[in-house]
């Protein structure tokens, strides 16, 4: 009868761990906005639509971004890879078609190749929702709904945020779309990490 108890006991002790665990994973920074925009050092996992007029194609997407450099791996559903971009602050790498080319800007280096415009040399900012802009929007929680925005390139990005979730003590956005003209990009964020 005492064993029993004793395992009920331990049982429930460890319950308690787990639930307190869980607990401090989910917890959110009271300041938390300018906590995110601060993080340098992230992954995020996912898929990502470009869809224009004359075609449409996805991929699975890993980035990751640390303080010398940002990486960008794109990769079919079967995990065949499709590129890969490294961007550092001297320039960018992209291997694409088992070929290496190199440029001092890399979404300039991504368009010429792929014809794929993505703003690149913003990520850090745009794709965890922490741009500043005039036309920004936020729901009640601070979080951003949608905005104009103008990437380096002087280009006229219209962004939306969507399906939030808490990670690592921050709101991050589970969705993003940009719109740029006639060209629209869906990206679905699965998993964020935080260093």
């Amino acid at each position: 009868m005492i064993r029993h108890y004793l395992i009920l006991f331990t049982l429930f002790l460890f319950l308690a761990g787990c639930a307190h665990q869980i607990d401090t994973k989910t917890m959110l920074y009271d300041d938390w906005k300018p906590h995110l925009a601060a993080q340098k050092t992230w992954q995020a996992q996912g898929k990502l639509a470009f869809i224009s007029p004359d075609e449409r194609q996805s991929a699975n997407l890993n980035w990751q971004q640390d303080e010398k450099q940002n990486n960008l791996v794109l990769t079919t559903f079967i995990g065949t890879r499709i590129l890969s971009l490294k961007q550092t602050r001297t320039g960018a790498v992209l291997d694409y078609d088992d070929k290496t080319y190199t440029d001092t800007n890399a979404a300039l280096l991504l368009k010429r190749l792929t014809g794929f415009d993505l703003p690149v040399d913003n990520a850090d900012n745009w794709l965890k929702g922490t741009l500043m802009s005039q036309t920004l929007k936020v729901d009640e929680l601070g979080r951003a709904q949608q905005l104009i925005w103008y990437d380096n390139s002087n280009k006229k990005w219209q962004i939306t945020y969507s399906n939030y979730k808490q990670q690592g003590g921050f709101w991050v956005p589970g969705n993003v779309t940009l719109k740029h003209q006639q060209i629209k990009i869906k990206i679905q964020l699965y998993n964020w990490q935080f260093n």
